[in-house]
């Protein structure tokens, strides 16, 4: 059985999609098209946020386990109908900028923080968020000391919505800064004179 806010909330979708298909209709000018495309952009973004904090809840509770699903993108491809590279997204987003629950209850957040406060705020895409994750999943990332992952991350998540394509390339370069920042850090210091 579907929940009553879950109807309430299908009917208005119906009403905010005839909305806009009207407003695009054929006597839309260059203006309103703009404007329907960006308004479509941020409520798709806020959709793909709900379905994520949704999908982290059900893998909080096993329900995939409980039935059956070896793999959260399996049960995401077999329940919903996603092709398999969009329900690995979903589940890396679910799993790295979603808040955790601990074993005692208590509220934990997301493993990319500061990822997580730009995807809930819709500042960046699912795609983005991926990118980010597997960046700072790489060899290198890993290698980096705590304080320096979580300003990569920050530096990621900073730009994630302005360059979303870029984010890998960033996440090289920081990554890289990183390394030769310890390899600077390691070298001693020229004495006066030499």
């Amino acid at each position: 059985m579907v929940a009553e806010p879950l109807v309430v909330a299908h009917g208005l979708l119906a009403r905010v999609v005839a909305a806009v298909e009207a407003a695009c209709g054929p006597g839309a000018g260059d203006a309103d098209l703009l404007s329907a495309l960006t308004f479509c952009e941020g409520v798709s973004r806020q959709i793909e946020r709900l379905g994520v904090t949704a999908l982290a809840g059900l893998i909080r509770r096993g329900t995939f386990a409980e039935r059956g699903y070896a793999s959260v993108p399996k049960a995401l491809t077999d329940l919903v109908g996603l092709d398999w590279a969009d329900a690995r997204r979903r589940a890396m987003a679910a799993e790295q900028a979603v808040a955790r629950v601990g074993l005692d209850g208590a509220v934990l957040p997301a493993r990319l923080t500061a990822t997580a406060e730009v995807f809930a705020a819709g500042g960046c895409s699912l795609r983005a968020v991926e990118v980010i994750a597997r960046v700072l999943a790489r060899p290198a990332a890993r290698r980096l000391s705590p304080e320096m992952w979580s300003a990569a991350e920050e530096r990621l998540a900073a730009v994630a919505g302005v360059l979303p394509g870029r984010s890998a390339g960033l996440g090289c370069r920081v990554g890289r800064d990183a390394r030769r920042g310890r390899a600077r850090a390691r070298r001693p210091a020229a004495r006066p004179g030499q």
